[in-house]
């Protein structure tokens, strides 16, 4: 056995029966590094205006912030200031009084009352469109639980509302983050960047993993060896001769990267680690496996041409290819819920940059540019945003266009992975 030297290592547009569709500008891609364009197309023409007055009751204006962050973040409503509003809140209640509404240019207008506190909470919700006033376009009852799950139940329906798809606000991403004296710990977030928490306990921790039962992530055995683990479990999942390096999960099935004879390969196996059989055979190193959200493909990376690229095989290990050419660094392959595209980061001479890339045609788009290095990313189980790691200062998300970039945590963040639905 090896032991370890050091740590290494679409969008379906908005509808509103009070507004017409906007008809999204097109995209222009090319596949060459020196011409890849960012998305170029204005935000916040796009955008549903909302109107989200403090909730009624206790821990009414807290839940109604939590409400106005999620929207803010899906890159889907603008959000007006509640010094624009007019309307008398307290003689509306649950109703609206649709001209005040019309004058603050809402399109939307999200009302709510609380009752109960902590995990006791309840929320009866309104949803009003003040072009179409005669009844709540959304009408329901909510808890009993915290404010913030039923602050993110409430977004998510909203997202469904207006694009017959659910949010994914209350999921979390996991990363890994260095610490003090050479550490390195695994930590889960939500995705609007609250409750952080660590889920590891040893000295050296790499690459977390969504899989059976919870998170998975390979750490360091006191051995000084790199053994796969599952939070909250003492015991390894996988310990094998070599390193093993990082898992990925489908199901009951799992690609690992494990290290024998000083290569990296890529193995097949089922979740518990039994039945492993190699998928990758070639003499460079094969690392970074991730299942496409059908279980039909792998992506990974390869460094077997040079410098590392990103691959992509079939679940058997067949029909291995590489997919991404504008660069020469490309890494840390996510794929989208469309089984076709996949996000990674990028570098060609300067700082690394976070791209997508079309698995079927090869089309490249740009998505961040001139903003310091950005890498890691990871899409969201609906596809609508993408999380990632930035030296702006921390982990950020934006929208599948590039837009939209906010910082949801503030420190380090490596390997991100979102959790799934």
């Amino acid at each position: 056995m090896v032991a370890v030297a050091g740590a290494a290592a679409l969008l379906p547009p908005l509808v509103s029966r009070a507004q017409p569709t906007p008809t999204p500008t097109p995209v222009t891609t090319v596949p060459s590094m020196g011409d890849i364009t960012i998305t170029l197309q204005g935000l916040e023409s796009r955008l549903l205006p909302t109107a989200i007055p403090g909730m009624r009751g206790p821990s009414g204006e807290g839940l109604a912030n939590v409400v106005a962050n999620d929207l803010r973040l899906s890159s889907l409503f603008r959000v007006l200031d509640p010094r624009s509003f007019t309307a008398n809140l307290d003689a509306e209640g649950l109703t609206i009084n649709a001209p005040s509404w019309t004058t603050a240019g809402a399109t939307s207008v999200v009302k709510g009352q609380v009752t109960g506190q902590g995990d006791s909470a309840r929320v009866e919700l309104k949803v009003w469109e003040p072009g179409r006033p005669g009844a709540p376009v959304l009408e329901r009852t909510y808890g009993p639980g915290s404010a913030r799950s039923i602050a993110h139940r409430i977004a998510n329906d909203l997202l469904e509302l207006y694009t017959h798809q659910a949010g994914v606000f209350g999921s979390r991403i996991a990363f890994s983050r260095r610490g003090a004296r050479g550490r390195r710990h695994i930590y889960t977030v939500d995705c609007d960047g609250e409750n952080l928490a660590q889920v590891s306990t040893g000295r050296l921790n790499f690459t977390p993993a969504w899989g059976p039962g919870g998170l998975y992530f390979s750490s360091q055995t006191p051995e000084g060896f790199l053994a796969l683990f599952r939070a909250g479990r003492p015991t390894p999942v996988l310990r094998a001769d070599g390193l093993v390096m990082g898992a990925a999960f489908a199901g009951s099935r799992m690609a690992v990267v494990l290290t024998r004879d000083g290569n990296s390969d890529i193995y097949l196996g089922s979740a518990d680690g039994q039945n492993l059989r190699r998928l990758t055979t070639d003499s460079g190193a094969d690392i970074s496996p991730v299942w496409s959200p059908d279980g039909s493909k792998i992506a990974f990376v390869s460094d077997r041409a040079g410098g590392p690229q990103v691959y992509v095989m079939d679940a058997s290990g067949g029909g291995q290819r590489r997919v991404s050419f504008a660069g020469s660094y490309n890494t840390s392959p996510s794929w989208a819920p469309d089984n076709q595209t996949l996000a990674y980061s990028g570098r060609g001479g300067g700082g690394s940059d976070i791209f997508t890339i079309h698995t079927g045609t090869g089309a490249v788009r740009r998505l961040t540019e001139g903003q310091g290095s950005n890498v890691d990313p990871t899409y969201s189980p609906d596809g609508r945003l993408i999380a990632f790691s930035s030296s702006r200062g921390g982990i950020f998300l934006m929208n599948q266009d590039g837009l939209n970039q906010q910082r949801i945590l503030a420190g380090g963040g490596e390997m991100l992975r979102w959790e799934p639905r």
